[in-house]
């Protein structure tokens, strides 16, 4: 598993963090609106399934490798940062397999699955960058562009009052550009 992320990053970071998650999220952003609705929306009343599958799969993939990455450069808590970045890239990916729309209890079910997981990522992500910076100080502008970027979504979502797809979309391709300029300090 180790090789697989490795050679994800040496070879295309660069290709998916400005090529594939802005096209893909792109697409997602023209097939709802943008601020009422979500990507679930999308696969659930407008009947794109796959695509939002698809869509789930690439994003969490990108986030496990390129978090996978950081947390080998960390000197402790490893096996533990691993178990909770694949659990909740996992369950990202789960929680779209989730009917949304056909009961209330299945709904709720994939709420919390979502955000569960989502949240569990950003609070990984913090530590996982908090660790990092005691290890490489030149990764503090990272460090506050992370925080920038939570509290900007924070912000749209308390505006909006729901996760809508112009949040999802942010949050994905604002951090597969976090993860390459991160990667680019360290390998320096």
């Amino acid at each position: 598993m180790k090789q697989l992320h490795d050679r994800f990053i040496q070879k295309s970071q660069a290709f998916w963090a400005f090529i594939l998650l802005p096209v893909i999220n792109l697409i997602a952003l023209f097939l709802a609106d943008p601020i009422n609705e979500n990507i679930t929306h999308i696969a659930y009343a407008k009947h794109h399934f796959v695509f939002v599958l698809i869509w789930a799969c690439t994003c969490s993939y990108y986030l496990w490798c390129c978090t996978a990455n950081l947390i080998d450069r960390l000197m402790h808590h490893k096996k533990s940062c691993y178990l909770l970045c694949t659990i909740s890239c996992v369950f990202m990916i789960i929680s779209i397999l989730i009917p949304y729309g056909q009961s209330p209890q299945w709904a709720k079910l994939h709420v919390r699955t979502a955000m569960g997981a989502t949240i569990a990522y950003i609070l990984l992500f913090c530590y996982v960058l908090c660790q990092l910076y005691f290890l490489y100080p030149q990764i503090k502008k990272a460090l506050n562009a992370y925080l920038s970027i939570i509290t900007l979504l924070c912000l749209l979502f308390l505006l909006t009052g729901c996760i809508s797809t112009m949040i999802e979309i942010s949050f994905v391709i604002m951090m597969g550009i976090l993860h390459y300029r991160i990667q680019r300090i360290l390998d320096k």
